[in-house]
């Protein structure tokens, strides 16, 4: 049978409910797949540029927890993917660190940060929410019927589960979200909170955690879908 390799990247730790749910969550994926599932943590301590290609990885899955011990290795390793065609997916801090990329290095937004761990930034592209959405769901409208959300899903409307703080500012919003980098789905305000990166093998990512919404016998289907993807 064989063999896929999932980097989770993120720092683990059981302390962390959004992390046990993560990695409950691929173990609700195994039952519905025709091959051997290796998903193996990979701290961002220990990130560089050598780590996707030694280890043989499929995937990649940037989890929740931001900050991240090293967040210039996230950074990188979004970078890399996205240049190399390498499947990505992003969950709640990984999908704020996509956008921030996406701004600095394909935008030239080169000051673009994150509210989190640069308060005084002069260009706070991820900033905090007035209103938080630590441990709530909200209505999430699906926007673009081309996207992967709606063809996995078949549904303009889902109820996300969020446990962030922090979302895209909207004041940048309108001038991140232009092809070939889209904002896919929307809140009922219309802010932003999935994107994807039109042409790329698979480059997503979601603000809220489609981990949050699975359980034995009914795995998350955009989790499974994207595990199918890294064959």
């Amino acid at each position: 049978m064989k063999r896929i390799r999932l980097a989770l990247v993120g720092d683990f730790s059981k302390k962390i409910p959004t992390l046990r749910a993560l990695q409950e969550a691929i173990d609700h994926c195994r039952p519905f797949l025709d091959f051997m599932l290796e998903a193996v943590w990979t701290p961002t301590a220990f990130l560089d540029e050598t780590t996707f290609h030694e280890n043989k990885f499929h995937g990649v899955l940037i989890a929740p927890g931001s900050p991240y011990d090293n967040d210039d290795a996230v950074y990188n390793t979004i970078r890399w993917a996205r240049e190399n065609d390498f499947p990505l997916l992003g969950f709640c801090g990984g999908f704020q660190y996509m956008v921030i990329e996406y701004a600095r290095n394909v935008l030239k937004i080169e000051t673009a940060s994150h509210e989190e761990s640069d308060p005084q930034g002069k260009r706070l592209v991820v900033s905090k929410m007035s209103c938080s959405l630590k441990g709530l769901t909200e209505e999430v409208r699906i926007t673009d019927k081309e996207s992967w959300l709606f063809k996995t899903l078949h549904t303009e409307t889902l109820t996300g589960h969020f446990f962030c703080s922090y979302g895209v500012n909207p004041k940048f919003q309108y001038q991140i979200n232009k092809p070939p980098f889209v904002f896919t789905a929307l809140s009922p305000q219309g802010e932003a909170r999935a994107v994807e990166l039109k042409g790329h093998r698979f480059f997503n990512g979601t603000l809220f955690q489609p981990s949050l919404d699975s359980a034995p016998g009914h795995p998350n289907p955009l989790l499974l879908d994207f595990l199918w993807r890294c064959r």
